[in-house]
């Protein structure tokens, strides 16, 4: 692994703090507000100014408090006499003394430490940290309450995390319970936060506690299994090998040292919890990935709950709060949340706003607000005065979906687009097919063509393993995907922030792998690609297990190709399950896999198998002049690698892309009118 791998781990958190800090100008518009009393709701004024792209209003108004200050550290004991670690920061008056009288309160949950949020709190008075949870004094100084708590197992909180686990979601609960209790308390409650904050909201907002009155969730998870972890049925090592390092450790060492120093009288409490996050790793951490890269059933597969009960999406649709829905066009959420937004909106008002970038790019872009949408800190107070406060704030007119558009915009310059839903009312499926001399074409093949293939690459090398009281996790990819949008996709966006062209420019990748391109002629009207997309491929092998990694860029005359999205599919679990998927105009544009041990089928050498790959939605304006490929190469090392023994199976294969009259490979396009566009 060489230096760029081994500095993510740390860059992670640097980058998560610093792009809290990033955002937040001076208000625009001051307006006055009164507090209600328990229960009661009361009333303000509607927002002014208005963006013509959009339809967004930029709502502020003036602080009602002059400052915000922090209660002790506490603790809540749950009814299982677990501790989770609480910090309230409340009003108060110049000379910093608590406001009295009862406030709404925003609750955050987080794996990432509250401290952390409390510490950018202070720094960063102006911005909005209630995306990671902690002092928000823009939120608090507007008349509420902020509740930041680190989730079960994580933190300062005790027990021995199982990362979203059923025993964590009820503490949620109790939190929520615990926060009822409190004197300060008006009886409306919101649910905020980024990330994991995001999903704890959401899986927080799915136990229908009559008090939770509001749900603002920034880049959430929606299902574990397809969206992040099993992408395609491999394993997303890349990600995790970041990710579980940086949650674990910001639960043990030194900031709980400090934390002990700092609280004597709860010092053994937080000692306890430093203990029992380092005994996880044995108990859960280590076995739970290396039985996945084992190809363990239930973890390497989605059968059984272990995924589903982690899945904010199983039961979305019964949140009934009203929900303001967060994305990002390259996030590692990128197909989670349209999708949330789908099951969510069922029975409750929903909004759902998707920025450019990676995860840490778009919560840049969230916080420092974009062209014709307003900053993150005035979003949440609009939508928060509305539902927890009862002021007209013109939350409810917000557009349902508002996307940025790759390509809409000229130069520098972004562009957004509103609609009434997602996937786009006037979106249809079209498909084009692979066909020989690199051409997609409208036209289905009508004989035999000349076939492409490509190559298993050579095996990643993964290793989780303990590192003193912390988790070490390592992967070296061998298949040239270090240089591609999804190395930047799930290292969370830090690749982007490292620079390089590799991650703006598919054609490197491409070449790499050797891919099995396949272009339009160029094009002589805007196309206008809005919702997920899928690729229909037919393969014979030369092994019993073969992936398919299925790139569509937009390739501008100067010849370069800028990733618009990508699939991974591993054909043993080609299955598909009809009835969970999309079909627009009977056409399939969106498949669901199973994914489980049952529904593996097998990869027979030299028989014709056509794989259906799910490519994540996005939304894309390719321009006349301009032409969009399709590329397809044997893996995506950064989004998925193959557990142990399908590994060996795969070593050495080569896959035959097919496209004939008898086998004609294609994919399914959600074409929108560009017409539709502001």
């Amino acid at each position: 692994m060489d230096l760029r791998t081994r500095t993510l781990r740390p860059l992670a958190l640097a980058a998560l703090a610093s792009c809290l800090t990033a955002g937040a100008l001076t208000s625009a518009i001051a307006q006055t507000t009164t507090l209600g009393t328990r229960g009661t709701l009361s009333q303000g004024n509607a927002p002014t100014t208005t963006n013509p792209y959009v339809n967004w209003s930029t709502y502020d108004r003036a602080a009602d408090y002059p400052r915000a200050i922090s209660l002790p550290l506490q603790y809540i004991t749950t009814s299982t006499g677990d501790k989770l670690s609480v910090r309230v920061s409340v009003p108060a008056n110049i000379w910093g003394k608590q406001a009295s009288g009862q406030f709404p309160v925003i609750l955050t949950q987080t794996a990432y430490r509250n401290g952390v949020g409390q510490i950018l709190g202070t720094i960063a008075t102006g911005d909005t940290t209630l995306i990671i949870g902690g002092k928000d004094d823009y939120m608090i100084r507007r008349g509420y309450i902020t509740v930041a708590v680190d989730a079960w197992g994580t933190g300062m909180s005790t027990g021995e995390t199982q990362l979203i686990g059923e025993a964590e979601q009820q503490a949620y609960g109790e939190a929520v319970k615990w926060v009822t209790q409190q004197p300060w308390f008006n009886g409306n409650l919101g649910l905020a936060g980024t990330s994991y904050l995001g999903i704890t909201s959401m899986l927080t907002a799915k136990q229908q506690h009559p008090a939770v009155k509001a749900v603002f969730a920034a880049v959430p998870m929606g299902d574990a299994y397809r969206g992040v972890v099993g992408v395609g049925g491999m394993l997303n090592a890349q990600f995790l090998s970041i990710w579980l390092p940086l949650t674990h450790g910001l639960s043990v060492g030194a900031l709980n040292t400090v934390e002990q120093l700092l609280n004597p009288k709860l010092a053994s409490t937080i000692k306890l919890a430093n203990q029992q996050h380092i005994n996880a790793i044995d108990s859960w951490y280590l076995p739970t990935v290396n039985n996945g890269l084992a190809g363990q059933v239930g973890i390497s597969t989605d059968d059984g709950s272990f995924w589903s009960v982690r899945s904010p999406i199983e039961g979305a649709n019964q949140i009934k709060v009203p929900t303001f829905l967060v994305g990002g066009t390259n996030d590692i959420f990128q197909r989670d949340v349209p999708l949330l937004y789908e099951q969510v909106k069922r029975n409750a008002n929903t909004k759902l706003l998707v920025l450019p970038g990676s995860h840490v790019g778009s919560i840049f872009k969230l916080i420092g607000g974009a062209e014709g949408v307003p900053k993150g800190r005035f979003l949440l107070l609009q939508w928060f005065d509305q539902y927890l406060k009862g002021k007209n704030t013109g939350a409810a007119a917000m557009p349902n979906v508002t996307q940025y558009v790759q390509g809409y915009g000229t130069g520098s310059a972004e562009r957004y687009a509103r609609a009434t839903d997602w996937p786009h009312p006037q979106m249809s499926a079209q498909r084009m097919y692979l066909r020989e001399g690199k051409l997609l074409s409208a036209q289905a093949p009508t004989s035999s063509e000349a076939a492409t293939s490509v190559t298993e690459p050579a095996a990643p090398v993964v290793s989780v393993s303990r590192s003193g009281d912390s988790v070490k996790a390592e992967v070296t990819l061998n298949d040239g995907s270090k240089c591609s949008s999804s190395y930047d996709q799930w290292t969370l966006g830090i690749a982007g922030i490292l620079g390089g062209s590799c991650y703006k420019d598919a054609t490197k990748v491409e070449t790499a792998q050797k891919a099995a391109i396949y272009e339009t002629p160029v094009l002589n009207a805007d196309m206008y690609l809005n919702g997920p997309i899928q690729a229909d491929v037919w393969i014979t092998t030369t092994q019993t297990d073969a992936a398919l990694a299925v790139r569509v860029d937009s390739v501008s005359p100067d010849g370069v190709a800028t990733p618009i999205s990508t699939g991974l599919m591993s054909a043993r679990y080609r299955a598909v399950d009809t009835s969970r998927s999309r079909y627009v105009n009977g056409v399939m544009i969106q498949p669901w896999h199973p994914f489980t041990a049952a529904s593996a089928q097998a990869v027979v050498p030299g028989k014709p198998t056509m794989v259906p790959v799910e490519i994540f939605p996005n939304a894309a304006l390719i321009r006349a002049g301009h032409k969009l490929r399709v590329a397809i190469s044997a893996s995506n090392q950064a989004q998925g690698v193959w557990p142990l023994p399908n590994q060996a199976n795969a070593n050495g294969g080569t896959t035959v892309i097919l496209n004939s009259a008898e086998h004609p490979s294609s994919i399914v396009l959600p074409v929108v009118p560009a017409n539709t566009l502001n």
